[in-house]
């Protein structure tokens, strides 16, 4: 008999019947099957549209179900830089599973899939890009979810458990905007339609992971010094076509003072900045695209936009010279350029073979360059003088952003997916002496499958990874467990865990006026920026993100939160080099402002 096969609230809308357009041979060019004469009966296309990356060319949505033994297809249409088209999650036993791609493509991939259960893709470069297949088997009752499902790291876990409910719940408000928490409501509401789900034999609805939480703003007791920039990735922007904008807060009130959002340019996915050392101009990765833009930090002009290679991630200086490091996390290269208004490359680093290199870090001293390899499962130590790279393997998958001590002894890896069998990590590396230390479990206390927690450590998913100015603690942002870990550098423990948001994601740290350190960590998908005293290592705020007023924003206001670049830049390294500027008539009003009203312990004396 048929079932009840679509999801209401612009959630899933979808057939279990085969398109019609499925049973002759398309004429659409783009088509490139992976098996001759394998004809799909659902597609997903990959795009850079917020929340809908993977997305049914039908109706829009981001999951297609199909029947057993019938194939679905994978495309890019729709996007500006190469991806990789990689099984997240898959039930158990599923024959020729799973599907990836050694390396970032356009090309578009066919599989057929035998067993009922869910089949969850993703991008090895974007890793919050989801799609989702579901295989149906008509004489089950319920939507066939699975028994068991396999996740990419080897694991496998209870289709019931907690951690599976968390990825399916994720999965959801991921992939749907209106799902997304919006601080200028009153609550927070993943509102799931009351469709019948088979997990392991049992029929259950979807509608029980639905939840409901308060949102509840609060501005922080004590000002910051200065202001924080935050990548608002997927704000929708009048007259502009692409995602995201650059939202500026100040610190002294804990407002929106505006946001840079590169309409002439159409900036694509603006996902992580930096700046020079007299904090004239801000440097804007566009991650879903190849370009990189350069524009004044004050008035918002535009001096270049310029391309650098596929999905530019992270962009950061070295202290001693102010050169700009741009990681190019669809290749195998960080591109070594001037700063100033023209950006210019000048050489190309390898960081090791298919290595997608994405959040690195440059010591203080100058001397070394570490890369977390997204693809290779490997950290890149490089020599700067030298520029010679030496590549240390983790063991990590999708090691995505690293940080270090201050004295540049020791950097943090966050390893997205975990290092096998420990299911979130953070990899020791030793800089100088080119190895790995350890490996920290940020879920030591989790069960994934009852969900119980028993202490502190709880983390899921880990992307920036900052280490305080001080040297004294990691603060991670969690992107699944929506918490913030925090590790003790003296004995690398997790002390302590704070919640987040869904899509945590963003952080580093800033200053607190009258001494100390505030640690800011922005989420993909809330529009909230949290505040966390690191004093007290307490929540002192949470800052809305969004501008109410602001009439050019058409979707998806203040969400996306992705880079975070607070200024004055808090590490020693790079704060000396603008001290030294200060009264000589180099620096704008503003600046020699806040670098007034720092204490010697913030100025590194």
């Amino acid at each position: 008999m048929n079932k009840i096969s679509s999801l209401t609230a612009a959630i899933l809308m979808t057939s279990l019947a085969a398109p019609s357009w499925a049973a002759a041979p398309s004429n659409d060019d783009n088509l490139i099957l992976s098996v001759p004469g394998l004809m799909p009966s659902a597609v997903l296309e990959m795009s850079d549209e917020p929340g809908l990356w993977f997305k049914d060319p039908l109706d829009g949505d981001a999951l297609v179900v199909i029947k057993p033994n019938q194939a679905a297809m994978v495309k890019m249409t729709d996007t500006q830089t190469e991806h990789t088209i990689t099984s997240l999650l898959w039930p158990a036993g599923a024959k020729n599973f799973p599907v990836d791609q050694d390396k970032p493509s356009n090309a578009s991939v066919t599989a057929a899939f035998d067993k009922p259960g869910l089949y969850v893709f993703t991008c090895k470069v974007h890793p919050y890009m989801f799609g989702a297949v579901v295989v149906d088997d008509e004489k089950t009752e319920g939507l066939d979810i699975g028994s068991e499902l396999q996740l990419v790291t080897g694991a496998k876990i209870p289709a019931s458990s907690d951690l599976a409910k968390r990825l399916l719940r994720t999965f959801f408000v991921a992939t749907t905007p209106s799902l997304w928490r919006d601080y200028n409501k009153p609550q927070w509401e993943v509102k799931l339609p009351d469709i019948p789900l088979n997990i392991e034999g049992n029929t259950i609805s979807l509608s029980a992971l639905s939840m409901t939480m308060p949102n509840e703003l609060k501005t922080p007791q004590t000002p910051g010094v200065g202001e924080v920039w935050v990548n608002t990735q997927f704000e929708m922007i009048e007259g502009k076509k692409k995602a995201g904008t650059a939202t500026r807060i100040s610190t002294a009130d804990w407002n929106v003072t505006s946001k840079f959002k590169g309409v002439k340019e159409d900036m694509n996915n603006p996902h992580n900045m930096w700046t020079d050392k007299h904090y004239r101009h801000i440097y804007q990765t566009q991650w879903f695209d190849k370009k990189m833009l350069t524009f004044d930090r004050v008035n918002g002009q535009v001096y270049s936009n310029v391309v650098v290679g596929e999905s530019p991630s992270h962009v950061i200086s070295r202290p001693l010279d102010d050169m700009l490091y741009v990681a190019i996390n669809a290749g195998e290269q960080v591109v070594k350029m001037t700063g100033g208004k023209n950006p210019t490359a000048k050489k190309s680093i390898n960081t090791g073979p298919h290595s997608s290199p994405h959040g690195h870090y440059i010591t203080e001293d100058s001397k070394y360059m570490v890369t977390p390899n997204a693809l290779a499962g490997s950290v890149s130590v490089v020599d700067l003088n030298a520029e010679s790279n030496t590549e240390i393997p983790t063991g990590g998958v999708i090691p995505i952003a690293v940080w270090g001590t201050p004295d540049g002894s020791t950097a943090y890896a966050a390893n997205l997916l975990g290092t096998p069998p420990l299911l979130s990590t953070l990899s020791v590396i030793d800089i100088p002496g080119k190895k790995k230390l350890a490996d920290i479990n940020l879920a030591a206390d989790y069960d994934p499958v009852t969900g119980k927690i028993s202490g502190e450590a709880y983390g899921l998913l880990p992307i920036q990874t900052p280490v305080s100015p001080d040297g004294k603690y990691v603060v991670t942002a969690n992107t699944l467990s929506a918490t913030i870990t925090i590790v003790d550098t003296a004995t690398n423990k997790v002390i302590k865990s704070l919640p987040c948001e869904p899509g945590c994601h963003g952080a580093h740290f800033g200053m607190k006026k009258g001494g100390g350190y505030y640690a800011y960590v922005a989420s993909k998908f809330a529009n909230d920026l949290v505040v966390v005293d690191m004093d007290k290592l307490e929540i002192a705020g949470r800052v809305l993100l969004a501008d109410p007023k602001d009439s050019s924003i058409t979707a998806h206001n203040g969400m996306g939160g992705q880079g975070v670049l607070p200024l004055p830049i808090v590490e020693h390294g790079y704060l000396k080099e603008t001290l030294k500027l200060a009264g000589t008539g180099e620096l704008i009003p503003e600046v020699e402002g806040w670098l007034q009203v720092l204490t010697d312990d913030q100025k590194g004396k």
